[in-house]
């Protein structure tokens, strides 16, 4: 086996994928959220990880940062800074959002989870939302916070196989839900979401929750299916292959969503919102790159 890295490559905070990782040495990324994703790993290929997310099923550590919007404004105040209408998700659901500029210009985007109509988990891709949050929250009774959240995924044809044998309740559900299921005695929330457009779900740790023995028994259960843990490499091409923009890479601050065709996410017959009277100017056409 190849030998472990150096202390410095763990996260500073163990997630159920780390501890794994651990077992297999990589060389990692910190992502502008500051949380860690890896570039690669010292047991396995890009084209491994490629081909096991298409044919069998991966382990991998997002890097996403989830933060809490809570408190009685927490939906109004929701729709005053992403594009949707918040209002029309229904709890125990996600959505996909993003958040503009007052110029229309993209910040980021993520996967939203309403959790409740007094609570939102946005996790996010790189880019600072928390500060823009609390820029605008003055106004809003609502709290903003890091909820020491993790979010890994599990991406795959075999993936609802191998959620099926981990959980030890029964689970009916449909893309984009939110559910709380049981590992090994733990309580986890899981979402029906990825960035593979693979089959696939993802768990979100939080600090009460026993990472390692999570981590270890989906490996455990996971050998059965033929799993590995994957970095960004594999994910980066299935996810440009499947048409998935990513925050920074596809779209900027000076993009709008209409430019890169998410002009479907904006809602403009909702209330005021940032960024909406620049996006009501601006030219309605997607921006056609390369040839």
């Amino acid at each position: 086996p190849p030998p472990p890295p150096p202390p410095h490559f763990f996260f500073k905070q163990k997630t159920a994928y780390d501890i794994s990782l651990g077992r297999v040495g990589s060389e990692m990324c910190i992502r502008d959220s500051n949380r860690m994703s890896p570039e690669s790993l010292n047991n396995v290929t890009p084209d491994e990880q490629y081909w096991a997310v298409r044919q069998n099923v991966i382990f991998r550590n997002t890097g996403e940062f989830p933060v809490e919007i809570s408190g009685p404004d927490a939906i109004e105040f929701a729709n005053y800074i992403f594009t949707r209408d918040i209002s029309k998700i229904n709890e125990g659901r996600c959505s996909y959002q993003f958040a503009c500029y007052h110029d229309g210009g993209m910040i980021t985007d993520g996967i939203m989870l309403h959790l409740n109509k007094n609570k939102l988990w946005m996790a996010q891709a790189d880019g600072e939302l928390f500060k823009w949050y609390l820029a605008f929250s003055n106004n809003f009774d609502v709290k903003i916070s890091d909820p020491n959240v993790f979010v890994t995924q599990i991406q795959g044809p075999k993936s609802m196989d191998l959620l099926s044998e981990l959980i030890d309740n029964d689970l009916s559900w449909k893309y984009f839900d939110i559910a709380e299921v049981s590992i090994k005695g733990e309580p986890i929330i899981i979402t029906r979401t990825g960035f593979t457009n693979e089959l696939g779900w993802e768990f979100y740790l939080r600090p009460e929750n026993d990472a390692e023995l999570i981590g270890n028994h989906i490996m455990q259960i996971g050998e059965k299916y033929g799993m590995i843990l994957a970095g960004t490499p594999g994910f980066r091409a299935r996810r440009i292959e499947a048409g998935l923009l990513s925050a920074n890479n596809d779209f900027t601050k000076n993009t709008t969503p209409f430019e890169v065709g998410l002009g479907k996410f904006v809602d403009l017959n909702k209330s005021d919102f940032v960024g909406k009277k620049a996006l009501e100017k601006a030219e309605k056409k997607i921006q056609n790159l390369g040839n």
